[in-house]
């Protein structure tokens, strides 16, 4: 039974890091590795038409996470259960925490576009009615909900005119240093003479739309303006750097490890105003998703 469950959890990982890179395709092929769009509560599957649950609150705290992630990078290390969700709602009250679990390998906005239909689905069906709603995201999962607060606006949807809170933990608004990396590496190593180095420029360049998106805060469908932050909702920024100190090299060139802290503020979108904002110095990229002192700012933040 335990090596069956590990067997389990290992599938799931290795499946959440296949979409990550390809998920896209695997979409299109119908590939069993594509992860679909899935709800969770209390580690198990929630149906957003028909969501059956205990004591079912009024505000809702849905977290969205990354790249080639999992839901379960929100657990605090040894607390499996524990997250930033269930401490808010243990401290807000009438509240419940939800997971999602989405292919991140897909564009960016079109994972926006089906979570915003998600959430409407959601909150009409919701056993009692929604008072509020509190979207956290971490990494990709950030800019899926600035992409999903525009989608549901454009679509007259019920969920956006909600008391609504949107967190962005590590999202790369501007677009992530490592992402445009792989981008410039993989256009100069294909545009080489020899053909063995094409070769590896060509492997680089085998990755999803949803890397892509990354390289540049990509959230909307190609061609369109950028659009400004949802007005009518409050928004926070987390942000990350890998040794103490803001002004150490190694901050200033690769903030928490993936995301610098410009992109994480989104310093270079038009017209952005934030609620509040904060930055960790020493909390790599991964941990900004399970951080004690993360938990505790979002306490201060939102109850």
């Amino acid at each position: 039974m335990v090596s069956a469950l590990s067997a389990g959890k290992v599938q799931q990982h290795v499946s959440a890091i296949v979409s990550g890179f390809l998920g896209d395709w695997l979409e299109a092929r119908g590939n069993g590795l594509a992860v679909p769009m899935t709800l969770f509560v209390d580690g198990k599957p929630l149906s957003a038409s028909n969501p059956r649950l205990e004591n079912p609150g009024s505000t809702v705290c849905l977290s969205i996470h990354g790249l080639m992630e999992l839901e379960s990078v929100w657990d605090f290390p040894g607390r499996a259960g524990e997250y930033y969700g269930s401490r808010l709602a243990a401290s807000i009250g009438d509240t419940s925490a939800v997971k999602l679990r989405f292919n991140s390998g897909r564009p960016i906005y079109r994972n926006g576009q089906d979570l915003a239909d998600l959430l409407e689905q959601l909150v009409v069906h919701w056993p009692v009615p929604v008072k509020r709603i509190i979207l956290l995201g971490h990494s990709m999962g950030g800019l899926m909900v600035r992409s999903a607060c525009y989608y549901g606006l454009a679509k007259g949807h019920s969920w956006v005119s909600q008391l609504l809170d949107c967190v962005y933990i590590g999202s790369p608004h501007d677009g992530s240093w490592l992402a445009i990396g792989a981008h410039k590496l993989a256009g100069m190593l294909t545009r080489a003479s020899r053909d063995y180095v094409k070769v590896v420029g060509e492997v680089i360049d085998l990755r999803s739309e949803g890397i892509r998106n990354l390289s540049r805060g990509e959230v909307f469908e190609p061609g369109m303006e950028d659009q400004p932050l949802l007005p009518e909702a409050r928004h926070f920024v987390v942000s990350g750097l890998l040794v103490k100190g803001e002004s150490h090299p190694v901050n200033v060139w690769f903030g928490d490890a993936l995301v610098q802290q410009s992109s994480a503020y989104g310093e270079r979108r038009d017209g952005w105003a934030l609620t509040a904002s904060a930055n960790f110095s020493g909390v790599d990229h991964l941990r900004l998703a399970h951080h004690p002192l993360v938990s505790k700012q979002l306490q201060e933040w939102l109850i």
